[in-house]
């Protein structure tokens, strides 16, 4: 079918609608946001969409441990379909990782497309159209989304009261417009909001301090992430192991977001392009870049893309990780 740049009202309103979205994190919350208005226009039965608790909402995933999508799965979905949405006007499944269907169940999920249950919605998120079977395709209405321009949330946060230095860091560090929501309501302390979560990652445990990187909380994320490579360069091996298992926990959509974090953080250490003393072990956890040699942190930006390839690639987790974090060390090799 058609392929349209439109804006997220209106998009998905045919009954299957394949949705292009960059590669990168949170495309289950991206999906929910798209799904909420096509199930309800009632805002608290919209926020029970974006928690993805509302009982017409179906969401299509791999299951934990797996990377694929299977037949199985596809089968559920179908009996799921054949009946009626009990809170909303419609019931929509949102399969936010489209390219994860196995060509099994890709098949199996051709047939409900060409005779779809009555008021059942498919919102099929994707990078690109070649992620998904041509048959799937050619059922599907296809919407490249169009992304809010940067300068134009610069000025929204401008207009609240941020300094443009204060802008630039919320916009690196928001992974979506929701996390921004907070900070365009009311302007807050940017300084002291920092200081705080900084405080709070470096009293953490190495299983909570890992739990901060994936929070939903931006500015502990990267706060978190500062600390956390920081004391992986003072070598804390405790948090090496126990962060590589607690995050491989999480799964890959959230390995992937924190991957980005952590590149976010160790590209703004090159830009500060500072070259200063060794920190101590208790230095300020923005110091890491104190205590790193410039041109290991360059090593550490390609060490992250490679781990970023591995986790597309369905790589198992864990060891991709535990690879990753064990060279942070390094970063401080030839300093001085």
């Amino acid at each position: 079918m058609e392929n349209a740049v439109l804006s997220e009202s209106e998009a998905c309103l045919a009954t299957s609608s394949l949705v292009l979205v960059p590669r990168g994190p949170r495309r289950t919350d991206q999906g929910r946001r798209l799904a909420a208005p096509l199930i309800s226009d009632e805002p608290r039965q919209q926020r029970l969409v974006l928690q993805g608790v509302h009982p017409d909402l179906i969401e299509l995933e791999p299951p934990a441990g797996r990377e694929t999508i299977g037949i199985d799965q596809v089968r559920e979905l179908i009996r799921q379909g054949q009946f009626t949405a009990t809170q909303g006007s419609r019931k929509v499944c949102v399969i936010a990782r489209a390219e994860a269907l196995t060509i099994e169940a890709s098949n199996a999920l051709l047939k409900i497309l060409e005779e779809p249950p009555r008021n059942l919605a498919f919102l099929l998120l994707a990078a690109t159209s070649g992620d998904i079977l041509p048959t799937i395709l050619s059922r599907s209405r296809v919407v490249r989304m169009a992304l809010p321009l940067r300068k134009d949330r610069l000025a929204r946060l401008a207009t609240v009261g941020y300094p443009e230095a204060e802008a630039e860091h919320l916009l690196s560090v928001a992974r979506r417009e929701e996390e921004l929501e907070p900070f365009l309501r009311t302007q807050v302390d940017l300084a002291a909001v920092r200081s705080q979560a900084r405080a709070k990652a470096l009293d953490a445990t190495p299983e909570s301090l890992a739990a901060m990187l994936t929070a939903d909380d931006p500015i502990l994320r990267y706060e978190g992430a500062l600390v956390f490579l920081g004391r992986l360069i003072d070598g804390e091996a405790e948090l090496a192991v126990a962060g590589t298992r607690k995050l491989a926990q999480a799964g890959k959509e959230k390995v992937s977001a924190l991957l980005e974090d952590l590149r976010t953080v160790a590209i703004d250490g090159i830009r500060a392009g500072l070259s200063l003393p060794i920190g101590s072990q208790h230095a300020a956890p923005s110091t890491w870049v104190e205590r790193a040699n410039p041109d290991r942190i360059l090593e550490f930006c390609t060490s992250i893309e490679r781990a970023q390839r591995a986790v597309e690639g369905y790589v198992p987790l864990e060891p991709t990780l535990f690879s990753l974090f064990l060279g942070v060390r390094r970063l401080a090799d030839d300093r001085g």
